[in-house]
């Protein structure tokens, strides 16, 4: 059996579709689970991690990258070509955009509150 693996992902913020390289990433968020031993037994704990996403966008003329730095309570459509699609809501971005003029791209680090699949 074989089946499509994903290669390109649409990612879109609010509707607007944000041009992007190839190789973004969503981390769905969920918990992390920390190994802790007592003799030979094991136990865990657990810390909740926030749904992450990064991407490197193309900086048209459509894009303001001030504007870009801004967003926050957005709602993020994460597209995949094998037919899986994610939502994010009350996503924000984490960091400073910083323009790549030799190469007119920036990267987009994103958190939010929720992702599940659509």
């Amino acid at each position: 059996m074989s089946g499509r693996v994903t290669g390109v992902a649409t990612v879109r913020v609010d509707g607007q579709e944000f041009p992007s390289e190839r190789g973004a990433t969503l981390n769905p968020g969920g918990v992390n689970r920390n190994t802790k031993m007592a003799g030979h037994r094991v136990y865990y704990n657990e810390e909740p991690v926030a749904p992450t996403l990064q991407l490197t966008v193309l900086h048209t003329e459509e894009l303001d990258l001030i504007e870009v730095g801004k967003i926050r309570g957005a709602t993020v459509l994460f597209e995949c070509d094998n037919g899986q699609d994610y939502m994010l809501t009350g996503a924000f971005v984490t960091e400073t955009t910083e323009l790549n003029s030799g190469e007119g791209t920036f990267r987009l680090n994103m958190a939010a509150r929720t992702c599940k699949r659509i």
